[in-house]
């Protein structure tokens, strides 16, 4: 078993959660929206060197502390794409800020392009948005999987701009092959054991719609 170990920031009101993940490098998976405070002092509280925040996909939700994270803990932003291509032009209509009363502006983001990042896989699955993206460590069976899936069978919307149900039911097809004891999604409660469970239970959801 490798040394990984994950803290958890619990997003409030419409704030996705956030991650911070202690590996081979040290670095944070999404922004949140209106807990930087919280994710700030959890970054302290562990002492740990700092390399990057990755975001998984576009929404303000997950981005809407980005600036202000990459500014007060100096690290670099990175995200897919696709994903970093929106959120670099300031494309509110698809980023959503305006339908949480939040102006995004443009963000310094680069590129995620890497197949692996401290010893995760970086997985694409596509759905929520064209671009989103899962992290998924093999060795400790951990999945840190933004807004694809969810526990207890729910996954991530796709009426959405840029979001695609047939896309998303492949996603979690893919996701449902892996081997996944610790599922850290972007909303809802994370799970410690059993995580296969709630993503096959995901999969039998999409596929009676």
């Amino acid at each position: 078993m490798s040394e990984v170990t994950v803290h958890s920031v619990m997003g409030r009101g419409y704030s996705s959660n956030v991650f911070l993940v202690e590996a081979e490098k040290d670095f944070l998976v999404d922004a949140g929206m209106g807990i930087s405070n919280s994710i700030i002092n959890t970054v302290e509280e562990t002492s740990v060197d700092l390399d990057r925040i990755i975001l998984t996909h576009r929404h303000v939700d997950h981005v809407g502390d980005a600036q202000e994270l990459s500014e007060e803990l100096r690290v670099p932003l990175y995200a897919p794409e696709k994903e970093a291509e929106a959120l670099r032009s300031g494309d509110d209509q698809t980023v959503l800020g305006s339908n949480f009363g939040r102006k995004i502006p443009s963000l310094d983001v680069k590129t995620l392009d890497e197949d692996e990042y401290s010893n995760f896989q970086i997985l694409h699955t596509p759905g929520h948005t064209e671009g989103s993206i899962c992290l998924y460590h093999p060795e400790d069976k951990i999945l840190l999987s933004g807004d694809t899936v969810f526990s207890h069978g729910s996954v991530g919307r796709t009426d959405l701009p840029t979001g695609d149900m047939k896309e998303l039911t492949g996603s979690v097809e893919m996701l449902s092959e892996l081997k996944v004891e610790s599922l850290y999604p972007g909303h809802m409660s994370a799970v410690e054991k059993g995580g296969s469970d709630h993503i096959k239970k995901a999969l039998d959801h999409l596929r009676i719609f």
